[in-house]
């Protein structure tokens, strides 16, 4: 990944994203460095010290899981 321009395309497929394992497919390849970029454009704290399973999973959770938690509960 190279600089904000990709990181915010990185950001903004994770948007159109369905499913946690089609975010986890997509940013499972990418390079420890780059995740914890993307982490940091997101505003992640305290993710320096995970491993990249572990940062995959909470790059996931904070985009994807989050968006499809809330539209599970506004559908109550």
């Amino acid at each position: 990944m190279n600089g904000r321009d990709a990181t915010a395309d990185a950001v903004d497929r994770l948007a159109t994203m369905a499913s946690r394992a089609e975010g986890t497919a997509y940013l499972s390849p990418w390079p420890l460095r780059d995740l914890r970029e993307l982490a940091a454009e997101l505003g992640l704290r305290g993710v320096g010290a995970l491993r990249k399973a572990e940062l995959v999973e909470r790059l996931v959770e904070h985009t994807i899981g989050y968006r499809l938690t809330s539209t599970a509960l506004r559908r109550r």
